[in-house]
């Protein structure tokens, strides 16, 4: 495969270009227009076996986005291999497939820094934090709505919901019943970590089981989600659904921060106690 060539100064941040390119509004995002800026071409043929691709050459690519797939597929797609053009020249060429870039957004390796960069250049925190904030749930209607202003994939726009909409969430994803990666906003502790396979009493759970519907919500209780105490007697809302790689997407969302708040108040004894105790030795 062709190396995307090394060239001095080539990186922007999201932010830099935005900033030079003069963008302020999602429909000026044009994502064929950022990526010719930094001298790659983007064009769209059918892809077998990937969603996207790249190719570089000096101080120039071209990346090959599948013809066939949702606008908003195409344009992170796009967005992602500009990634790998901003951060990983000099390496392989990249050929990505749609399932892995949905699985890859916790650990840190090229495909998932190239998601966040995508991400960062397409859903840009300045402008959604606002159009986030007047929701009034978190949940993947919410993320539709969002979806459509900025034309981007659900996946994205449900991670970017989470980590910045209005309300406490966390988005889980389940692939072949086992937990493959979670975001969350940051004002929700730590110590809660979703189970790392689908409870029974959860949607996800009936969902991962070959439930006939594809999509399924409502108020379930935080332990069928949570292994901590401070779970016990509460609930949460829940809106899951399955993909069409048949993983599971789930945004677990407070209206009632109760729970987040005994947890802090748990954890703040918890630490006391064990302060006292190393004291004492």
């Amino acid at each position: 495969m062709v190396a995307l060539m090394a060239s001095e100064g080539h990186f922007r941040s999201p932010g830099q270009l935005l900033d030079e390119l003069g963008i302020t509004n999602p429909e000026d995002i044009d994502i064929e227009a950022i990526a010719f800026y930094c001298k790659a071409t983007i064009r769209y043929r059918a892809l077998t076996g990937c969603a996207a691709c790249i190719v570089g050459n000096g101080d120039t690519a071209i990346i090959t986005v599948d013809s066939a797939a949702p606008r908003g597929r195409q344009r992170f797609s796009a967005g992602h291999e500009l990634g790998h053009w901003m951060h990983d020249r000099g390496k392989a060429a990249f050929s990505c497939q749609d399932r892995v870039m949905v699985r890859e957004w916790s650990a840190q390796n090229p495909e998932s820094r190239a998601n966040r960069y995508a991400s960062d250049l397409l859903l840009p925190v300045p402008l959604f934090k606002p159009r986030a904030s007047v929701l009034k749930k978190v949940d993947f209607d919410a993320v539709r709505t969002l979806a459509t202003a900025f034309t981007t994939s659900l996946t994205a726009t449900a991670i970017r919901l989470v980590e910045h909409g209005p309300l406490p969430a966390v988005l889980v994803c389940y692939s072949d019943s086992v937990r493959r990666w979670f975001a969350r906003r940051s004002s929700i502790p730590d110590k809660l970590w979703p189970h790392q396979q689908p409870q029974p009493h959860s949607y996800a759970f009936d969902l991962c089981q070959g439930a006939a519907e594809s999509e399924l919500r409502g108020e379930v209780r935080a332990d069928a989600w949570f292994d901590h105490r401070s779970a016990e007697g509460h609930y949460i809302h829940e809106h899951s659904l399955r993909t069409s790689y048949g993983d599971v997407l789930s945004i677990l969302w407070w209206k009632d921060e109760r729970m987040l708040i005994e947890l802090e108040e748990y954890e703040e004894r918890l630490a006391s106690r064990r302060s006292d105790w190393r004291s004492e030795e």
